[in-house]
């Protein structure tokens, strides 16, 4: 017997939930191997592809107020991984950029991260890897034309 949509829309609600948990434990222990607080390692994923962004441009990727922003890059500061500079002539604009010593943690964050994910890749059965990940990616376009309606 097929299920009903609903029967399935309560099914991916419960394994979306679980999945989202797990993420949030995968998150928490990757940034503790690498002495980071989870928000610094979302800012630091968030810089993956950038040299140098300013911190409004942070904030408004990861969704964070300008002052929760401004904490999470003191303490990146602190450690040595980030620098910062006021743009020119207005003040008010500080670019964050990455230090060698924040350019080899984001190595090592992504290293760690694919290690990780290959890791869940080798607990599936062999003949379902790249269809799971072709699933997801559905799944992720979906969802991001839900979110964007």
């Amino acid at each position: 017997m097929t299920p009903s949509k609903n029967e399935l829309a309560e099914q991916m609600a419960d394994l979306t939930y679980e999945l989202l948990e797990n993420c949030q434990l995968k998150i928490e222990r990757t940034a503790h191997k690498l002495n980071l607080t989870v928000a610094e390692f979302k800012l630091l994923r968030a810089l993956q592809g950038d040299e140098e962004l300013s911190a409004g441009s942070l904030a408004k990727r990861l969704g964070l107020s300008s002052s929760r922003i401004t904490r999470i890059i003191d303490g990146l500061l602190s450690k040595g991984i980030v620098q910062k500079e006021t743009a020119g002539r207005d003040r008010r604009v500080v670019e964050i950029r990455l230090t060698e010593a924040g350019k080899q943690t984001r190595d090592q964050l992504k290293a760690m991260y694919v290690t990780v994910h290959q890791d869940i890749i080798d607990r599936l059965p062999s003949d379902t890897e790249e269809s799971v990940v072709l699933a997801m990616e559905k799944l992720r376009k979906a969802t991001e034309e839900w979110v964007k309606e």
